[in-house]
């Protein structure tokens, strides 16, 4: 992963943990005390996002972050999407969360560079496909 994210403090930091908070609770999440301190210590510096994922499989016993696999992209561009990818997992994880295998291989598949970012996107339509989505015919 990339780690050239500057980490943040005094009122920025404040701010941003506010808008998480804030955020989680409109969606009809009430992050704890200890959800809380795992988001201020990614965006202090003090927890990177591997060891915030060490923690949520500790906790709730199920892998968060997958082992890498080889890609076919640039090492700066498969950084980039590992890390999006990440991003995600920890944040589903953060409210308790986790998706499915087969979300998680497409995830692995678009980091990789194996597919598309649409083509994960369609992919994940398929798996969970919305009520607002016409029938198919």
């Amino acid at each position: 992963m990339n780690d050239d994210r500057r980490p943040l403090s005094g009122d920025a930091l404040e701010q941003a943990m506010a808008m998480i908070e804030k955020g989680q609770q409109l969606a009809g999440h009430f992050p704890d005390a200890e959800a809380l301190g795992r988001a201020r210590g990614i965006l202090d510096g003090s927890l990177t996002y591997e060891g915030a994922a060490a923690q949520l499989e500790a906790k709730y016993g199920f892998p968060v972050l997958r082992p890498r696999r080889p890609s076919r992209l640039s090492p700066d561009e498969h950084d980039r999407r590992r890390q999006i990818v990440d991003e995600a997992r920890v944040s589903t994880a953060l409210e308790g969360g986790r998706a499915s295998d087969a979300v998680h291989e497409l995830q692995d598949r678009w980091a990789a560079g194996e597919i598309t970012w649409e083509q994960m996107h369609a992919g994940v339509r398929r798996l969970h496909p919305s009520t607002a989505d016409p029938p198919e015919t």
